[in-house]
């Protein structure tokens, strides 16, 4: 088989092979951690471990980490969490992953969506405006965003934004999956109430996931089960995993290296895509993003046709987010960002 070039690492990344080596030391003991044999407190020094790691990989961050198996649950967790506390209103930003705003939409009946400018990026005088009118309306709201977007890779401005939530008495939970191992934690990791992080896409394990809650941010209790985690995640933890996500999350705590080679890589392609194609649209160019990602179109070359293509070529690409049906279909995000349907469906990442 030929040498594939993979480029959709916004989707999940290879696990590293040191991650990997951890996983299987971590398979060789059969311990339950909740056991009080040598066994099973030998397995949940693990965990243990890896949760230790996990928070001195986020810089100065204070927070409780609640395992679970993969963002999906950990932003669920998150939602029962913010309305278990009261919070009634919810603000959750255009563009956000299925995973908040459909179960959001499940969970509060006060759902407003926050509207993004025409970089990509939260619109943080509207934000501003309707959390004071709901404020002085006695309602108690939380607002939930992402630190980067999937798809164009837009870095919110959560320093800006935290500060707004904060002067009008609300909450912030924030979606770093995207963020975690990209950019420095200090740009996402100390503004949320609500941290939601996964290490797939930065070489660690599939299927394994965190929530983390800031001090004075209590998890709902409201799923029946064995009591793990404090109560706050019922089941019988994903010890391999686990490992595997403490020994990757050394990668999230210095990511200067990789940011500077990455970004010069990425600015470097979309020039030459810019040179082979001049009427190349490139989302968010002018915006500050991941330095990984770019989401550009091509007019009237259809994204399924060109990531058929590239595959076919053996190159991997996407259109879209890598967690909806596997349909081909018009990015959500450009949609929002008024981007022309046609063109939408032509843009790749």
């Amino acid at each position: 088989m030929k040498h594939r070039i993979y480029l959709d690492h916004n989707a999940t990344s290879k696990l590293r092979p040191f991650v990997k080596a951890a996983m299987m030391e971590a398979m060789d003991n059969c311990g339950n951690p909740s056991s009080i044999h040598m066994d099973g407190q030998t397995a949940r020094k693990l965990v243990e471990n890896a949760r230790k790691a996990i928070i001195s990989s986020l810089g100065t961050y204070s927070a409780e980490v609640v395992f679970t198996s993969g963002a999906t649950e950990a932003a669920q967790l998150a939602l029962e969490s913010a309305k278990a506390m009261g919070l009634n209103l919810a603000f959750i930003g255009a563009g956000e992953h299925p995973a908040i705003m459909a179960y959001a939409k499940q969970l509060f009946e006060n759902l407003v969506v926050i509207p993004i400018d025409g970089n990509g990026n939260i619109d943080c005088r509207w934000l501003e405006a309707r959390l004071a009118q709901a404020q002085n309306a006695g309602q108690k709201a939380f607002v939930a965003v992402q630190a980067a977007n999937n798809e164009i890779g837009i870095i919110n401005p959560l320093s800006k934004i935290s500060g707004i939530v904060k002067n009008h008495g609300a909450a912030l939970m924030v979606d770093a999956v995207q963020a975690f191992g990209k950019i420095p934690p200090d740009d996402y990791a100390g503004y949320a109430d609500w941290l939601i992080i996964s290490p797939h896409k930065i070489g660690g394990p599939l299927g394994v996931g965190a929530l983390l809650l800031a001090p004075g941010i209590e998890g709902a209790r409201n799923r029946p089960g064995g009591g793990q985690e404090k109560g706050l995640r019922s089941g019988t933890p994903n010890i391999p995993a686990i490992r595997g996500f403490g020994v990757a999350s050394a990668l999230a705590g210095d990511v200067a290296e990789f940011a500077a080679t990455t970004c010069a890589l990425r600015d470097k392609f979309e020039q030459e895509i810019m040179t082979q194609w001049p009427d190349a649209i490139i989302f968010g160019h002018a915006a500050s993003r991941l330095p990984n990602t770019s989401c550009f179109a091509i007019p009237n070359w259809s994204a399924e046709h060109m990531v058929i293509a590239l595959d076919l070529a053996g190159v991997s690409i996407s259109s879209g987010s890598a967690c909806s049906s596997g349909s081909v279909k018009a990015s959500a995000t450009l949609l929002v960002l008024k981007a022309p349907e046609q063109l939408a469906k032509c843009a790749v990442r």
